[in-house]
């Protein structure tokens, strides 16, 4: 629950005993997990059920013992693919490889083993995930890593982009805000506009699941969609690996008049189209990508890190002709250009990214996961009435950061419970200059441009444009599973948010003229509150 108003949100700050009454009501369920469940039944040649077998799974460090009937249950299953190894003295060993486990969900294995008098070889079983789930009531993709890599996609959103119903970024129709984004089942929505918070490189990705209709009740807050993305762990072994991307376009651009370098000279029409030639931006899209994992010194505990740089340059271009501080007459129609000429993107990106996570099972059936998300991005959205004076335009900048604690503890066979601690920040700005009384607002003025002179194109000044959008939410999450028979599973928790919020204009730059002297200067405004 946050208060809101247009400039300032902060959360609601009351007594101990409000705070008690009103903790149900800022609770949601939210409760989208991070491992699955593994559950079958072993039998021998004779149909009959077998007791005591070994159920393992030792990438996972996990496993079971069948009972008397046969079955057996393995919970707190990491998402992922596993090789699943059965065995019991007297009886050949069964090997099942392949095995997909996904997220809130359970995967049924099934199993005979047959009598073995003499030493013989394993059986290995290649695992397949049945073409339609008869036990799930939802609607549901669950993307695996290896499908992933196999996917021609570069990052989380594209992944989600991909599945039936949903169309950049809109589930079956709806808006952007009425899908609930999870990373490791814990919430990354901005309250602002209730969009993902971060930008999630495939090579982090374990598993996606997409869900787009007739969600379960433990997902709250979402009406359209949920997206929740698991992320990968480190590794027993040391490994590193890597990815190298580059590519552009091939377009059609313009060399420009070289009379329109000329000061004093009056401006033809269409200059920057004068001349048509094709251009090749080789290197216009670059994504350099690298991640290792594996164990550190510390007693069962292994590390994952991930860094990415992504560049982009938009096959819009437009050309240096004026810088912002040049004076036109725009009386005369004369155009004073002082600019080098030089082609340049009017939009592009330079995203930096990463993760840093460790994991820690040193206690036992006690784990300790702490993770941190970052995300890094300048850019300049295209605008094509700066193509130019494309320095005087505005630009982006985006900084969010993801970390916090996991705690997951075993109780027994079949009970476990997760208590997790994370901080979701986000501060995005829009503006040409950080400072409002930076002097080269001055210098520069606001931007200008005529009708008649390249269909308007601004040919001087630097855009007033001041946003910034800050939010800083503390997320608390605990769920607690049990298996409570051989077909029933109960499961409660809560998602608690307390955000933090900023945003609006950050300041105002106007022309003001003096009523005496008749002299035009700008006047700047700070936004707390405008005081004209």
């Amino acid at each position: 629950m946050t208060m809101r108003n247009c400039g300032f949100v902060q959360p609601l700050r009351t007594a101990a005993v409000g705070v008690c009454l009103l903790l149900p009501l800022l609770c949601s369920l939210a409760l989208a997990g991070t491992t699955g469940k593994i559950a079958g039944r072993i039998l021998d040649a004779k149909n009959a059920p077998l007791a005591g077998v070994n159920v393992a799974v030792p990438a996972a460090r996990t496993g079971a013992v069948s009972e008397v009937d046969g079955r057996f249950v393995i919970l707190n299953v990491p998402a992922g693919t596993y090789d699943v190894k059965l065995s019991l003295l007297g009886y050949q060993a069964v090997s099942m490889t392949g095995v997909i486990v996904s997220a809130d969900n359970t995967v049924r294995l099934d199993a005979t083993l047959q009598l073995a008098p003499l030493n013989m070889k394993e059986i290995v079983v290649s695992a397949r995930r049945p073409v339609v789930d008869l036990a799930r009531t939802s609607t549901m993709a669950s993307v695996s890593r290896e499908q992933i890599k196999n996917l021609p996609v570069q990052e989380l959103q594209d992944v989600v982009n991909l599945q039936a119903g949903v169309v950049d970024g809109h589930f079956r129709g709806g808006r952007k805000g009425e899908v609930q984004f999870q990373v490791d089942g814990v919430s990354v929505n901005n309250v602002y506009d209730n969009t993902a918070t971060l930008k999630l490189d495939r090579s982090l990705l374990e598993e996606v699941q997409v869900i787009s209709g007739t969600f379960d009740a433990e997902y709250g807050q979402a009406m359209s969609g949920v997206v929740n993305a698991v992320l990968r762990r480190g590794s027993d072994k040391f490994r590193w690996d890597g990815e190298l991307m580059s590519g552009g376009f091939l377009y059609k651009s313009s060399s420009g008049a070289t009379s329109v370098n000329q000061p004093g000279n009056r401006a033809a029409p269409d200059l920057s189209h004068r001349l048509q030639k094709f251009r090749l931006d080789a290197a216009g899209a670059r994504n350099f990508q690298l991640s290792a994992s594996g164990p550190l010194l510390l007693p069962r505990t292994t590390y994952l890190v991930s860094g990415r740089y992504y560049h982009f340059d938009d096959w819009i271009q437009g050309r240096r002709f004026f810088v912002p501080t040049d004076t036109s007459d725009f009386q005369h129609g004369i155009a004073r250009p002082t600019g080098d000429g030089e082609f340049v993107p009017l939009g592009y990106n330079r995203e930096w990214s990463g993760i840093a996570k460790l994991t820690n099972r040193r206690w036992g059936r006690l784990e300790l996961n702490y993770q941190a998300v970052f995300n890094l991005i300048n850019s300049r959205n295209i605008n094509w009435a700066w193509r130019l004076t494309p320095d005087g335009a505005p630009k982006q900048r985006t900084l969010s950061v993801t970390h916090g604690l996991d705690v997951t503890h075993t109780l027994g066979p079949k009970t476990y419970y997760t208590v997790s601690v994370r901080q979701n920040y986000f501060n995005y700005k829009d503006r040409v200059y950080d400072d409002l009384y930076d002097p080269r607002y001055d210098a520069a003025g606001l931007p200008q441009g005529n009708a008649f002179f390249e269909n308007g194109a601004l040919i001087q000044g630097v855009s007033g444009t001041r946003f910034r959008q800050e939010t800083n939410s503390l997320v608390t999450k605990a769920s607690y599973v049990s298996q409570y028979r051989r077909d029933q599973q109960f499961k409660m928790g809560a998602e608690f948010q307390w955000p933090v919020m900023r945003f609006g204009a950050t300041g105002y730059i106007v022309v003001r003229t003096d009523s005496t002297t008749g002299a035009t200067g700008f006047v700047h405004f700070p936004s707390e509150p405008p005081t004209f």
